[in-house]
């Protein structure tokens, strides 16, 4: 019988994260967020999608476990349904993007 052996959690599977998180009274939260199999690739995406006034904003950081409060709070916009993909995929295989908008007033 062959060894199945499991895929690596996101934590471990290799990928990057860059995201960006934008407040502004009257306009509210813009969140968004890339998970690419390189550093630049995921600020690359995130580069494409916004306009260039939020690309100042953009932070990029490895999916580890060392990740720190901030980067564990946006890990947590990953739906479930992506992050069992990217976990089984290799890094650079794909790609996933959202961006979330939030108006409060």
């Amino acid at each position: 019988m062959a060894n199945k052996s499991m895929p690596p959690t996101l934590l471990e599977a290799g990928w990057y994260l860059s995201y960006m998180n934008y407040a502004a009274t009257g306009e509210g939260l813009r969140s968004c967020l890339a998970v690419a199999g390189t550093a630049e690739a995921a600020e690359r995406i995130l580069k494409e999608k916004l306009p260039e006034y939020f690309h100042r904003g953009i932070v990029t950081t490895p999916i580890d476990a060392d990740a720190g409060e901030d980067v564990k709070a946006m890990i947590q916009w990953i739906p479930l349904a992506a992050s069992e993909i990217l976990r089984q995929i290799p890094p650079g295989a794909g790609h996933y993007f959202t961006e979330i908008h939030y108006n409060l007033s």
